[in-house]
């Protein structure tokens, strides 16, 4: 069986993650299905929108499986968390909880809004909500906050 590989993501790996992203969750979880909140979906997984991810400065990974990529994890601002897509057929398997690990290492604190699909994920990590569920653009997001000295204190 090959092994999953973990890499930053290159120009040219755009295309894979945006499939990446559609095969790891259903539109009709992540929005509400309006004309708005599609169109949000659509401009976040565009390849051109990945694109400029990967050139940014902002900490990018992706995870791959025989040349496949199976996750994706992408930051904005710094510590904010703003994409986390692992394949359908890859989830359970730690994927994105290590994707997590290599680019939290360097963050004391990180943030994210999470979909309501994802929240339960995110507390597995040691993440906690940090504010009152919010509705932008047709989708509901969950302010949370993982903190590094929480982590360390709750491993010891």
């Amino acid at each position: 069986m090959n092994t999953i590989i973990y890499r930053p993501p290159q120009l040219g790996d755009e295309h894979q993650i945006s499939g990446c992203m559609w095969s790891a969750a259903d539109l009709w979880e992540l929005t509400d299905g309006t004309p708005e909140s599609v169109a949000e979906w659509l401009q976040i997984c565009h390849p051109e929108e990945l694109k400029e991810r990967i050139v940014s400065k902002e900490k990018t990974l992706v995870a791959t499986w025989n040349g496949i990529v199976v996750g994706f994890i992408a930051f904005k601002r710094g510590n904010h968390l703003s994409l986390l897509f692992v394949r359908r057929e890859f989830s359970r398997q730690g994927i994105g909880r290590e994707l997590f690990i290599r680019c939290a290492n360097d963050f004391e604190e990180v943030t994210v809004n999470a979909a309501e699909i994802a929240v339960a994920f995110y507390q597995k990590i040691g993440f906690r909500e940090s504010g009152d569920r919010f509705f932008c653009k047709g989708i509901w997001g969950t302010p949370m906050k993982w903190n590094q000295q929480a982590q360390n204190d709750s491993s010891t």
